[in-house]
């Protein structure tokens, strides 16, 4: 056959590892799967001692010498479990002399039975646990010998006394290697053992190890639990006998015994509780009826259908007939008006004598399984606890001062152990670990002899918490939780460790919060005459500082709400007082109070009975948040109260002013106060232009040349006007209703043409390219008001020109859509621009009068907000719809509809006129430089003038942006005064004032701007004292007042 295939077989054997050696330096020669699988780092040409050092103080090659089999076992093996080592000389390929070794499962790991197994030296007098039990320790610091290990468990109590004297006989090293001497091959001892539950059978065994000799006498010492067998085994052949047995064993506790008979169906009492016995001899009694007539009606519903077919009698006999040695059931047994656990358990006979019979037992159960239920429901609390908390446990024996620490995974599983002596542990950690201040509460929670104390007096469950440093140079903290947990004699020592130097840390931060928050609440003392710290959670407060008048009226008072209505009567105004009350009552407080409104405020008069007569004084009282609840409501506040007196005064003066204001402007008719905002500036400004060029042209009457470029200006300015006049003047006719529709005969091409003849010298100065596709619709010639139409046209399409920029494109689009009854048809025309287009904000406002885009590309161009409005009045008169669509930098398109007649006809109009006035000043401020801020160059040609005229120097700036930057580069007080206009593209003035104030510099506080403004009204003038002017002046500018304000402002020259 193939070695290939001897490899193939070799590797296929289950459980069995096999391997080849030299045998002169044990070099791996070969080995199968089995041997790689516990093993994956084994390469040929290894030797095994390396591989597998652990496991070389069992290994059979030790001990083989002459011979040319040896075996052993080895219980540090590579799987973690003892395996059997079987070694055998072979020679490998023909002329290696090799040893062939096999590893397979030791027989004893087959079966669990065995509790504990030792594996015992007796001429060295030394052992090694090979098996654990579950109270042993895995390792030890100090090691025992087999004689101390004998001695330490016969004194623990853990023997029954009666078998004390015959388990230390047994187990005496010199009796046992007597005995093996005589070729004895396995010995027997069975002693009663403690357990939880009292006293328990078990069985020692001993057998010679595997490498056992005369000279080195190494033993396996078995020992296992055999209770339940021996209680088995007790059952006997006969009747009565066996009867008697099982009455014993069951113990006093049994609710009742029945003998039956499988055979007949036939029952014996032997003992019922809270029945009589008597009559049971002289009747025969079939054990279906007992069961359904005395035990059913006793059993809880939910076990009833289950225990009367498996204690039937067709149920016993087929339990029986399975092979069954015993048939048993937990059900709950009827106490009374509640139900006790009890256990059914059916016992068969074993040989072929007693299977016809059956002993039947309820044994009270109900204080066990409560128990074990407790127990359970504990250990799923534990786990969880340990899950979510803690990374290391250590479990304490008391009885041997023995202790075990395990570290815990994430799911609360054991990764590793460590074991010793907990008093040495204990001494050792608060000499080194434990940081010397807190050695004192170390001590108090786990301290050896405390821990004994706690033990003795748990009844079911207590636990103590230690907290404390290490000692050492970088902050740690550890906390120790210990819980006594009683199971029967037994107390339960867990000490569940982990590492809270972040709460700690948390936790030192937290009150340095509340450190320096007291602090903050202590400095405003200087600022406010009283401060309190209110709980509004508990309902008290404290006071930081107060006035000794508050002090003697509220006296220790710490309930917040009764110090408030107290404080309150006796000091707040009554008019003032109730809603004092609400504000600053701790309900409102901790319902409004929170991250988005940390503070309340809430300003009331004091009481006259404290004022001078005549006097009126104002408290502020604040209410700040301090603390919040898990919600993010406050739960501690800081109260504060600050005399505002002076303050109120100032403020209510400004409000008097403000109000006088108001009141004067309310007088005048609603509708003229918005034309008047909306109007002011554009009617002012071309005003401004023709008063200041008429000035001018009268200084230079000689020079003609400038006077004919005056008399330009202002026939622009009034051409301007004039335009706005006309359109506030349609407007106010429309809104009126005093618009007369006409019927015109036109043709629609005839219309466009003239419209765009009308705007061309426009379209031509802006460089712009007007798109007019032929008019091809099929009923030309229509009827309707041309004037009205033409005017709404215009207004579309002077917007189009005005919002686009230089060499932009428009186009104007006419289409007949359909044909209705009575001769008349629908037309669409579209107006269309690439210019500066809209937003959407802006777009539902654009046909509301005087409303205009906020945007410095719109402020800068004249216009008074009404060409749509006026436009969709005309379109809606004549029946018609007017819809925009405009996408802000790629342009807008407007869409008329207009329903018109049939017919042929065309016309037109247009119109315009002039106003002009005059002023004089003086030159006194020669040497002066100021800085003119207007972005209208006829404006800041005439203040220009107005302004040299003084002797003063001007620089000019066309926005408030350049200003700025004109002022900042300029040395510091190199300006005297600053004219500043308001509207204006980039940055307007009110934006450019704050600007200047907020600069770095000794002149920027300090030197004095004043507004230049079409707008005269008092939110106009408060709007410039709150953004830093010191004046505000309305166009159009005169001499007279202009000097005067510089006067005001400047010192004049000498």
């Amino acid at each position: 056959m193939d070695i290939k295939n001897y490899e193939k077989i070799l590797d296929s054997i289950p459980e069995t590892g096999i391997y080849v050696v030299r045998e002169d330096n044990h070099e791996i020669l070969y080995f199968n799967r089995r041997i790689q699988e516990m093993e994956p780092m084994v390469r040929r040409g290894m030797t095994c001692d390396g591989l597998w050092v652990h496991s070389c103080a069992n290994c059979p090659l030790l001990t083989m010498g002459d011979k040319e089999e040896n075996r052993a076992v080895s219980y540090n093996s590579p799987v973690g479990k003892a395996v059997d080592l079987v070694a055998k000389k072979i020679m490998w390929e023909d002329e290696i002399p090799a040893v062939l070794v096999t590893v397979a499962p030791h027989m004893d790991e087959v079966s669990p039975v065995y509790r504990k197994i030792l594996r015992v030296n007796l001429t060295r007098n030394n052992f090694e646990i090979v098996k654990p039990a579950a109270e042993d320790w895995f390792a030890d610091e100090e090691q025992y010998t087999f004689s101390q290990w004998l001695e330490r468990f016969t004194k623990g109590d853990i023997i029954h006394p009666d078998d004390t004297d015959r388990f230390l006989s047994f187990t005496h090293p010199d009796y046992l290697k007597s005995a093996l001497l005589t070729g004895r091959k396995m010995m027997f001892c069975s002693y009663r053992r403690r357990s939880p539950d009292g006293f328990r059978w078990n069985l020692m065994e001993v057998v010679p190890d595997s490498a056992y000799t005369d000279r080195e006498q190494v033993i396996l010492l078995y020992m296992k639990d055999v209770q339940d067998m021996l209680k088995e085994s007790l059952e006997l052949d006969e009747a009565s006998v066996r009867l008697q047995e099982v009455t014993r064993t069951l113990g006093e506790q049994n609710l009742g015994v029945y003998a039956i008979d499988l055979n007949e169906g036939k029952v014996s009492l032997i003992r019922e509780a809270g029945y009589s016995q008597e009559g049971w001899a002289s009747q025969t009694l079939m054990w279906d009826v007992v069961l359904s007539s005395r035990l059913v009606s006793q059993i809880h519903a939910e076990n009833r259908e289950k225990f009367s077919e498996q204690f039937s009698i067709e149920g016993l006999r087929r339990a029986r007939d399975e092979g069954l040695n015993k048939t048993d059931m937990l059900c709950r047994w009827k106490d009374g008006e509640d139900y006790r656990y009890v256990a059914v358990i059916a016992y068969f006979g074993r040989n072929q004598g007693t299977r016809g019979h059956a002993v039947l037992a309820l044994q009270d159960v109900d204080k066990r399984v409560r128990q074990e239920q407790a127990l359970s429901q504990r250990d799923v609390q534990m786990a969880a606890i340990l899950k979510s908390r803690f990374g290391v446990m250590t479990t304490v024996y008391l009885d041997s001062d023995r202790c075990e620490r395990f570290w815990l995974t994430e799911n609360a599983e054991t990764q590793h152990a460590v074991s010793g002596r907990y008093t040495r542990y204990y001494e050792r950690a608060l000499e080194n670990v434990v940081y010397p201040e807190d050695a004192e509460g170390f001590r108090k929670v786990m301290d050896p002899g405390h821990l004994r104390e706690m033990a003795q007096c748990t009844q079911d469950y207590a636990e103590e918490l230690c907290q404390y440093r290490m000692n050492r140079p970088q902050v740690q903290w550890l906390e120790q939780h210990v819980t006594y947990i009683r199971r029967g004699e037994q107390v339960l020592i867990n000490i569940l460790g982990r590492d809270i130097t972040k709460e700690k840390l948390q936790e030192e931060a937290r009150l340095k919060d509340a450190q320096e928050q007291a602090g903050i609440i202590g400095s405003l003392s200087s600022m406010f005459f009283a401060t309190y710290y209110a709980d509004l959670e508990k309902g008290n407060f404290r006071s930081v500082s107060q006035l000794g008048e508050v002090e003697k009226i509220l006296g220790k008072e710490t309930d917040y709400m009764t110090a408030l209505r107290i404080y309150a009567e006796t000091f707040v105004h009554p008019e003032d007082r109730a809603d004092y009350l609400h504000i600053m009552s701790a309900r409102n407080l901790s319902q409004v109070l929170g991250q988005d409104q940390p503070f309340v405020t809430f300003a009331y008069r004091k009481n006259p009975g404290h004022m001078g007569a005549g006097q009126e004084g104002w408290i502020r009282a604040t209410a700040v948040m301090a603390q919040a609840d898990s919600s993010g409501k406050a739960k501690g506040v800081v109260y504060a109260a600050q005399d505002v007196t002076k303050s109120k005064r100032k403020e209510m003066r400004e409000q008097r002013a403000i109000q006088a204001a108001c009141e004067a402007a309310n007088h005048a008719n609603a509708s003229k106060s918005e034309f008047l905002s909306r109007m002011s500036h554009d009617i002012r400004t071309p005003m401004n232009g023709i008063m200041g060029m008429t000035k001018i042209a009268a200084d230079h009457v000689e020079d003609h040349e400038k006077v004919r470029d005056c008399l330009g200006k202002i026939t622009a300015s009034g051409s301007s006007l004039l335009s706005l006049v006309n359109e506030i003047l349609d407007m106010s006719e429309l809104e009126a209703g005093n618009v007369d529709l006409v019927a015109d005969e036109f043709r629609i091409s005839d219309l466009i043409q003239e419209l765009a003849a009308s705007l061309q010298p426009q379209i031509e100065e802006k460089g712009m390219k007007l798109v007019i596709p032929p008019v091809e619709v099929e009923h030309e010639e229509v009827i309707g008001d041309r004037g009205r139409i033409s005017q709404a046209f215009l207004n579309i399409l002077g917007n189009s020109i005005k919002f686009t920029p230089q060499g932009g494109h428009l186009g104007l689009t006419a289409i007949e859509r359909e044909t209705k009854k009575y001769g008349c048809c629908f037309y669409d025309f579209i107006f269309e621009d690439d210019g500066i287009g809209m937003t959407e904000e802006f777009l539902p406002h654009i046909y509301e009068p005087f409303s205009r885009a906020e945007d410095s590309r719109v402020s800068r161009i004249e216009g008074t907000g009404l060409g749509m409005t006026i436009a969709q009045n005309i379109v809606h008169m004549m029946g018609g719809s007017i819809k925009v669509a405009s996408t802000l930098g790629k342009g807008t398109r407007v869409t008329v509809t207009l329903l018109l007649k049939l017919r042929k006809y065309t016309g037109k109009n247009s119109e315009t006129a002039p106003e002009t006035g005059e002023n004089a000043a003086d030159a006194r401020f020669r040497g002066r430089r100021i800085l003119l801020v207007e972005d209208n160059i006829i404006n800041q040609e005439i203040a220009m003038e107005i302004i040299g005229s003084t002797g003063a120097s001007v620089e000019c700036a066309s926005n408030g942006k350049e200003g700025l930057e004109r002022f900042e580069t300029r040395p510091e007080g190199y300006f005297d005064l600053v004219f500043m206009d308001i509207q204006m593209p980039v940055m307007n003035g009110y934006e450019a004032a704050r600007a200047i104030r907020k600069l770095p510099r000794g002149d920027a506080l300090s030197v004095p701007i004043v507004a230049l403004s079409a707008n005269a009204y008092a939110e106009d003038v408060a709007a410039s004292r709150e953004a830093g002017m010191n004046a505000h002046m309305t166009k159009p500018l005169e001499i007279a007042s202009l000097a005067a304000m510089m006067s005001r402002w400047m010192k004049p020259e000498d």
